[in-house]
């Protein structure tokens, strides 16, 4: 691929996402009972993991899952228009 790096052990300076208290995540590796793709919310959160709390539809929590930040992506929810 042209010598470009395209993981980070090719790519020792990029930096590691940190994941911080609130953000939506979506689980890049299977976890217990959740599939890779599985969307949470960030309650915890220190330099090598954080808490993920899985919540049904309705935010009823279902579970807590740890993982490595670089187990984890940044999930951007599509933002919703208001009717008029």
């Amino acid at each position: 691929m042209g010598g470009h790096p395209v993981t980070d052990c090719d790519n020792p300076d990029m930096a590691a996402v940190h994941h911080q208290i609130l953000d939506a995540v979506e689980l890049k590796v299977d976890c217990g009972r959740w599939p890779a793709g599985t969307i949470g919310t960030v309650v915890e959160a220190d330099a090598d993991q954080a808490l993920v709390e899985i919540s049904d539809d309705r935010g009823h929590g279902l579970d807590f899952v740890s993982l490595p930040h670089n187990a984890l992506a940044s999930h951007h929810q599509p933002s919703q228009q208001l009717a008029s």
